[in-house]
């Protein structure tokens, strides 16, 4: 299965191009006439990068570009060759994936088809059910709104009320749309039963499964028809050229290559080995990385008044326990938390406003309208490099993130050789937004 592939991980897709044409430009230099120069237009075929089993076009490209977020675009529109890279990246893993049989190892190729029969036959139902849908009549909205407003009249039913009984009425037409295809080939299966083995049939598909001891014949019977049901709409699907639609072929080529990264990236974890030792020598080499700022442990009790506020205050402040408060004004799942010197911390930005919190202290706060907050501090923790003994599970998992990155640039430098790679027509990515 050898798919085109776009980064879906940055970005969706969207199809944009340009026409192309040669045009002739006739140069005069100190006198003498020059022949004339050909020059070429980029166009949406022209080849990016190329190797064995791949390629992508500048059509490909902007497919990418053209759904960045303004940031990512931003990024992006300065390093052009980055993107291109990171799509070349990925369609090499899916090749891989492919060429090494690691698809068929772990069951992707099964698992990509039992996906696709899954969604297309969905999608086969649900278009036939939009061409039988009914149309919402007002009979039927004023019917419903007696229903659900009985001592109310009809005839002063608001617009908001109608369009919600119109939506409500759409989704049970189509729902009943859905039930009568479903019903009409229920009508036409043939259950047939011998000895363990119970058999359904219609319309030139037939489908077994081995009733095993114990189990319930009726469940069994069930699973049978809705496996039977997959397969009878997949078919009616595909002869619709369901399977042929753009968007849905983007779809599965994204659903592929996700788990084929991560089938790469798994893969490349069993060669990674981490000792004990090595990961205390990675500690002590990058200790920064685990520095904690300073922080303070705290209760948060949230009440709708500032007198409340100050009723929870004054009973922390009589020592009273804070679950006991708590639970007085209806906070039941309140938790300690730690919070932080930082503007994006509300809370932390509070108790830090002057200078160190100290344990016991209590600070009253407005958030919105009618929120106040009184905070309730359990513990000043200073700042510093965390103990080795604290972080060393959490530090062996950074270093193996750091070797799992390291594994995987050095595979796909391999991987440019391997399949050839060939990055060309560069200019053509210069002002290609």
């Amino acid at each position: 299965m050898k798919r085109a592939l776009l980064l879906t991980f940055l970005f969706l897709f969207s199809a944009c191009g340009s026409q192309s044409s040669v045009s002739e430009k006739r140069e005069v230099s100190k006198g003498k006439t020059l022949q004339p120069v050909k020059e070429k237009v980029c166009s949406p075929d022209t080849v990016l990068a190329e190797g064995k089993g791949l390629k992508v076009t500048l059509s490909d490209y902007k497919y990418v570009e053209g759904l960045l977020s303004s940031r990512s675009k931003a990024f992006f529109s300065a390093h052009p060759e980055e993107l291109l890279k990171r799509m070349v990246n990925r369609r090499l893993v899916v090749e891989y994936v492919e060429d090494s049989g690691l698809a068929d190892k772990y069951g992707l190729n099964r698992e990509i088809e039992n996906f696709k029969k899954d969604y297309l036959s969905r999608l086969y139902v649900s278009k036939e059910a939009t061409k039988r849908l009914k149309p919402v009549t007002d009979e039927e909205i004023v019917k419903r709104f007696k229903e659900l407003f009985p001592k109310k009249d009809p005839s002063k039913m608001s617009k908001g009320d109608k369009e919600f009984i119109r939506n409500e009425l759409r989704v049970k037409h189509y729902d009943e749309a859905v039930a009568s295809i479903y019903g009409e080939v229920e009508k036409k299966l043939k259950f047939e039963k011998k000895g363990n083995l119970l058999t359904v049939s219609c319309c030139g598909i037939e489908l077994s499964r081995k009733l095993k001891k114990g189990e319930d014949e009726k469940f069994v019977r069930e699973r049978l028809k809705d496996e039977f049901f997959k397969e009878y709409f997949y078919r009616k699907a595909l002869e619709a050229g369901l399977d042929r639609d753009p968007q849905f072929q983007r779809m599965l080529t994204e659903y592929f290559a996700n788990k084929a990264i991560d089938l790469f990236r798994k893969e490349l974890e069993k060669g990674i080995k981490i000792t004990p030792d090595e990961v205390k020598a990675f500690y002590e080499k990058n200790r920064n990385k685990f520095y904690m700022p300073d922080r303070v442990k705290a209760v948060v009790i949230l009440v709708d008044s500032k007198k409340k506020a100050e009723e929870v205050k004054k009973l922390l402040e009589s020592g009273k326990p804070w679950q006991e408060v708590a639970r007085r004004f209806a906070n039941f799942k309140v938790q300690p938390k730690f919070y932080f010197k930082d503007a994006k911390d509300p809370v932390g930005a509070l108790l830090f406003a002057e200078g160190k919190p100290k344990k016991g202290e209590v600070v009253i706060a407005q958030f919105g309208d009618r929120t106040f907050a009184t905070v309730y501090v359990l513990d000043y923790v200073p700042g510093g490099v965390l103990p080795y003994e604290k972080v060393k599970k959490y530090a062996e998992i950074v270093l193996k993130k750091e070797k799992l990155k390291e594994a995987e640039e050095k595979k796909l430098k391999e991987l440019w050789k391997k399949y050839n790679v060939k990055l060309e027509n560069l200019d053509c990515l210069r002002g290609s937004s």
